[in-house]
């Protein structure tokens, strides 16, 4: 049994672009905006959000500001609502493709932010992770925030793999401008507690529910209390020899996995570290 797509229906570049450059324009209004507000002000002073603070400042600027957010938040959320969700691996305890949000038209999207919260289609109760590394390929994107693609190559992360049957499926997807991702999704039987994992691909931070009911959140690079810093193991061999590693054929639907052949993503070309692509300073 495999889970229907749960699509959005942004289709090309184009139409990611056209979503993108609104984003940028509304940013680049709110902060004049903001700016020509606070030019009068005789600073450093608290100024209130609304009114009722007893610190609120109001002027025209500042309600052109808070057009600007909202018109923000307005095309965020269109974005995200429209994004693909294609399947991005596949589960090897049940079979069930792995659909997930996804920007494949550039890393100025949106969902390429470190803080986007896209919602999810159900996945089966054997997901645990998704991971990812990308190999820009000569790319060069240009957003206007930082992202943390990830590496350059496949990669697995020890602690991680060594949690109870716990298997790690790489795939791959091109992305329109040159580049090359590859998820990196992890499964087990029987899922970990979540505070044991790590933040998802490509977000920063690890915000989460214990089945207590508990919120809590830590940083990306930053593992569970009493465990060793997270390390990144670009060796995949001996893990595939250990049946930790499985795969999707580069050029599949990623719905279903390899069964024969040797792993093509073994020994794979791009850097073995963290990436950054820092916001460009000037975007038009």
């Amino acid at each position: 049994m495999t889970a229907p797509a749960a699509s959005g229906d942004l289709a090309d570049r184009d139409e990611q672009q056209a979503l993108v450059l609104r984003h940028r324009a509304l940013r680049a209004i709110y902060e004049a905006a903001m700016d020509e507000h606070v030019a009068p002000i005789m600073l450093p002073i608290e100024i209130g959000i609304d009114a009722s603070s007893s610190a609120f400042v109001d002027s025209e600027a500042y309600r052109r500001a808070r057009a600007a957010v909202a018109d923000l938040a307005a095309i965020e959320a269109e974005y995200l609502r429209r994004l693909p969700r294609p399947a991005l691996s596949c589960c090897p305890v049940c079979a069930m493709p792995l659909h997930r949000s996804f920007d494949p038209f550039g890393l100025d999207g949106l969902w390429w932010r470190s803080d986007a919260q896209p919602d999810e289609p159900k996945a089966c109760p054997h997901f645990c992770l998704l991971l990812g590394a990308v190999d820009l390929a000569g790319s060069e994107p240009a957003p206007d925030f930082d992202v943390h693609p990830g590496p350059g190559a496949p990669f697995v992360v020890p602690r991680i793999l060594s949690m109870p049957d716990m298997v790690a499926v790489v795939s791959e997807i091109a992305l329109a401008d040159g580049a090359r991702a590859y998820p990196i999704a992890y499964f087990a039987p029987r899922r970990p507690p979540i505070q044991s994992l790590t933040a998802p691909w490509p977000r920063t931070n690890f915000v989460y529910q214990t089945q207590l009911a508990v919120q809590a959140w830590r940083r990306a690079d930053e593992p569970p209390t009493g465990s060793p810093p997270d390390t990144r193991d670009f060796d995949l061999a001996p893990w595939i020899a250990r049946g930790q590693i499985r795969w999707c054929a580069p050029g599949s639907d990623r719905t279903r996995l390899a069964t024969a052949g040797a792993c093509p993503f073994v020994d794979l070309p791009g850097v073995r570290h963290a990436q950054l692509i820092p916001a460009a300073a000037s975007v038009p």
